[in-house]
């Protein structure tokens, strides 16, 4: 037991959380490797993702050995594996997420859709996304394919500024709680498998989603036509949800980055509705796990990061 605590010390928060997801997600991608709709692209995600936790570990070890403490490592290629350590459970947390959303259909095939369409349609009497379709136009598609694109550019990019500004402390609060973030919204997927109204509403909408080159390419790297019967990302709206968060850090830690964000930010929250890829109620849920994780983020760092030097000495 005190060894399996040591064990789990020495790792920091985000990076035992990226372990304990990683473990059940290879048991899952090994079950469902010959399903229709998931078997086309498992082996490609595995194969990144192993190479990914084996770099992960390596850059942990290389450090660690003393014969490279004292022999090897030089200041900079210290700084370069300290670096490289910080960014990568966030890599590991992107790579889990590629492959998460195609088996969440696999494991919970109990799709909460219509329930999620209810609730719209309380709200608003209708689908938001049928009301847009008044709004739709080539270069606002384009506009709004790519402001849907910038999901993972945002939440990456204010935490390497934080770092590079020698802002360690905030850095550190603002990583974690965007990666848990995302932990979070994947146990969302599997409670709350939703595959969104671009599926579930398509006979109703009479207005092509058509746009330009942008339009094309952000359709190709999603590749909907491969997972489209298998992929459920929709409750929360991780897109709303991190993107929020990441705007909050960026006004409390980085503000003229914040003012920076903010539109481009807006226009992706618009986007998801727009895009037909989130139902409201997944934005607002979105906001919610935001708020959440804005407060208590920074906490949990802080008290894994106090239990890790006081058990570690």
């Amino acid at each position: 037991m005190i060894n399996n605590k040591k064990l789990i010390l020495s790792l920091r928060i985000e990076e035992f959380l990226a372990v304990l997801l990683f473990i059940p997600m290879l048991i899952l991608m090994l079950l469902f490797r010959n399903e229709e709709g998931f078997f086309q692209s498992d082996i490609d995600r595995l194969i990144g993702t192993v190479i990914g936790f084996a770099l992960f570990i390596l850059i942990v070890k290389i450090k660690e050995a003393p014969i490279f403490q004292k022999h090897v490592i030089t200041r900079k290629m210290a700084d370069l594996l300290d670096f490289l350590r910080e960014i990568m459970p966030f890599i590991l947390c992107l790579l889990i997420y590629t492959n998460m959303h195609d088996m969440v259909h696999f494991v919970n095939p109990n799709d909460v859709d219509n329930d999620l369409i209810k609730i719209d349609n309380y709200l608003f009497g209708t689908q938001p996304s049928l009301v847009l379709q008044a709004y739709i136009s080539k270069p606002l598609t384009d506009y709004m394919s790519f402001s849907y694109s910038m999901f993972f550019v945002y939440p990456m990019l204010l935490p390497a500024l934080l770092y590079f500004k020698g802002d360690y402390e905030n850095f550190r609060k603002a990583l974690v709680s965007i990666i848990i973030t995302f932990y979070i919204g994947y146990i969302g997927y599997i409670i709350f498998p939703a595959v969104g109204p671009k599926y579930t509403l398509s006979h109703l909408y009479h207005t092509h989603l058509s746009g330009g080159m942008i339009t094309d390419k952000v359709n190709y790297l999603i590749d909907y036509s491969i997972s489209a019967h298998t992929r459920r990302d929709c409750f929360p709206s991780l897109h709303n949800a991190v993107t929020l968060l990441t705007l909050l850090f960026a006004y409390k830690y980085l503000r003229w980055f914040f003012y920076i964000l903010l539109p481009l930010a807006l226009s992706l929250f618009f986007s998801t509705i727009y895009l037909r890829q989130h139902y409201f109620i997944d934005v607002l849920a979105g906001y919610a796990l935001a708020l959440f994780m804005f407060y208590w983020g920074p906490k949990i760092e802080t008290f894994w990061a106090n239990k890790r030097r006081r058990d570690n000495g």
